[in-house]
This record gives structure tokens, C-alpha cells and sequence, in this order.
């Protein structure tokens, strides 16, 4: 069983384990709580070579970007629906799919705004896409980074707790041009605030889901 179905089970077999007696309650809280660090700590986000290389239909689009997102999701939660990609197309977030498929690019765009939505206003990450736009980085190359800096920045928060005391360490985004130019350092300071702020909105809601 991979991560990203990971939680569900672990849900499950907690509540099950508890009503039969097998475990204590604290005890159960323990191990739930030494499964959500080590699924954190294992979250893995695709980076575009490990995107599909054919293009997608809507379904398919949702059922990708949900499940590569379900680590950081709360119970319940629907993180993409046909209507929301609809309208983040006519608010120029996505570019419009042609032939009602949808390419790696139009994912990886996906899959940053569906992220970064749990900080940020529509709008707000309107902004951000907008100055990717307006530096010319190479998007690709700068997505890999923001997602690898995520997945780090979200591991490091669950690392960091009662018993082990430590700062987490900062991110650090390189956006370059299609010749390898580091370029934009002022996107690159909004990107690692962005990243840090959305690691720390995961962490307290994942610990504040846990205890309910």
C-alpha cells in the first residue's frame, strides 16, 4: 500500500483496534501519531518527468491531482472537482485545454494552485502564476523545485516536536532561465515564504485532525 492510500487504512484500523480492545486509547493516539510523521515523511509529490507523457480527460485529471495530494488532505475533503478546474481556466490560472484533454503542464499547474489554495486567495496565487509568466523561468524546472522544497518543508515540521527541538531549516528555491541563469530572486523569496506557510498550515492541520 502506497502512501497516498495510507491514511484511510491507518484511520481505520485505529478506530477498529480501539473498539476491540486490542490496543488503548493511548496507545492507538501513539502509533496514529508515529504513522502520520512517517507518511509525511514520505510524501512524495510528482515532479514532471513522472507526470504522464499522454494527455489526460478531466476524470483522469482529477483522480491524479487528488491522489497526489491526499497526504495533506482532511477527512472529507475534495480537493479537485470538474467546476473548480472549470473556473480557474476562465480566471486565466490554467491555460484552456484543447480537445477537452488536459497535458502534464496543465497538472502541474493543477497540482501547485490545489496546494498552495489551503493558504492562499484565488487571486493571490493569480499573482504568483503571474510573475512566473512575467520572469520567463523555466516553468518545469521550477515547479520540481517548489514541489521537492514542499515535501522537505513538511517532513522537517513533523520531525520537529516535544522531544526533538530543532529550527526548521529554511527553503531554498533557485528559479533559472531556459539556459540554466539563475534568475528572479524576488519569485524566489515569494516562493519560499509560500512553501513555509503552507508546511506549517499542513502540520497544524494534520496534529488538530489527529486529536479528534
Amino acid at each position: 500500500m502506497g502512501t497516498k492510500q495510507a491514511k484511510k487504512y491507518e484511520d481505520g484500523s485505529r478506530a477498529l483496534a480501539v473498539a476491540s480492545g486490542i490496543v488503548t486509547a493511548d496507545a492507538a493516539d501513539a502509533f496514529a501519531r508515529e504513522a502520520l510523521v512517517e507518511r509525511m515523511a514520505c510524501a512524495h509529490i510528482y515532479r514532471i518527468d513522472e507526470l504522464p507523457r499522454i494527455e489526460l480527460y478531466l476524470d483522469q485529471v482529477l483522480t491524479l491531482v487528488s491522489d497526489e495530494l491526499v497526504f495533506m488532505c482532511l477527512p472529507g475533503e475534495q480537493i479537485l472537482t470538474g467546476p473548480m478546474v472549470n473556473n480557474y481556466v476562465k480566471q486565466k490560472l490554467l491555460p484552456a485545454p484543447l480537445r477537452k484533454r488536459y497535458t502534464a503542464g496543465h497538472v502541474a499547474a493543477l497540482l501547485f494552485i490545489c496546494a498552495f489554495k489551503r493558504v492562499y486567495s484565488i487571486a493571490q496565487l493569480s499573482k504568483i502564476m503571474g510573475m512566473i509568466d512575467e520572469t520567463h523561468v523555466d516553468a518545469g524546472a521550477l515547479y520540481d523545485e517548489v514541489v521537492s522544497a514542499l515535501e522537505r518543508a513538511i517532513a522537517e515540521q513533523f520531525v520537529v516536536g516535544a522531544d526533538f527541538v530543532a529550527p526548521v531549516m529554511e527553503p531554498h528555491i533557485r528559479p533559472v532561465d531556459k539556459d540554466g541563469n539563475e534568475v528572479a530572486p524576488g519569485l524566489a523569496r515569494v516562493l519560499e515564504a509560500a512553501v513555509t506557510s503552507l508546511a506549517a498550515k499542513v502540520y497544524v492541520e494534520q496534529t488538530l485532525a489527529l486529536a479528534d
